[in-house]
């Protein structure tokens, strides 16, 4: 009587455990795709973001590199306003061109047309240039017609 006894716990044993062994595996399948799901949500977050981290750092480098051009041209802007002011109103400069050496920043490419100048304006031009500190090397003027073409090579000079 004990053997029939011992089957049917083992059976109801059986069939306890089999089931909550199925239910449990359920479980844990319907975890593991939440889980993915949650993971794939995450990586799509995370690309955007990185779509827009990437967007931020072309108008970051866009930024920086305006920010240089400013940055170089702002030496350039006293030197432009010291020229045009050196200059009287009755004489008109035809055109004022500056270039900087990318080897040597210190140094800057001068050229100037003097329109009915002479060459006093020249000497004006320099005294202006000189009081910021910028030296006039290798000079050239040229007299054409009633113009005045002056080159020179700007030096900054440190004290």
């Amino acid at each position: 009587m004990m053997v029939p006894i011992m089957f049917y716990l083992a059976l109801i044993g059986g069939g306890y455990f089999g089931a909550t062994s199925y239910m449990t595996l359920r479980q844990a399948t319907e975890d593991r795709d939440f889980w993915k799901q949650q993971q794939a949500t995450h990586e799509e977050t995370t690309a955007g973001y990185a779509a827009e981290t990437s967007l931020v750092e072309v108008d970051k480098k866009k930024a920086e590199k305006l920010a240089q051009w400013v940055e170089g041209t702002r030496t350039l802007q006293p030197i432009t306003v010291a020229v045009l002011r050196s200059v009287p109103p009755e004489i008109s400069l035809g055109e004022m061109t500056l270039e900087r050496s990318p080897e040597m920043p210190q140094q800057l490419f001068m050229a100037v047309k003097i329109n009915s100048g002479t060459l006093e304006e020249v000497g004006r031009i320099q005294s202006a240039v000189g009081a910021l500190n910028y030296r006039a090397y290798n000079s050239q003027q040229t007299k054409s017609g009633d113009g005045l073409d002056y080159r020179t090579m700007l030096v900054w000079q440190q004290f």
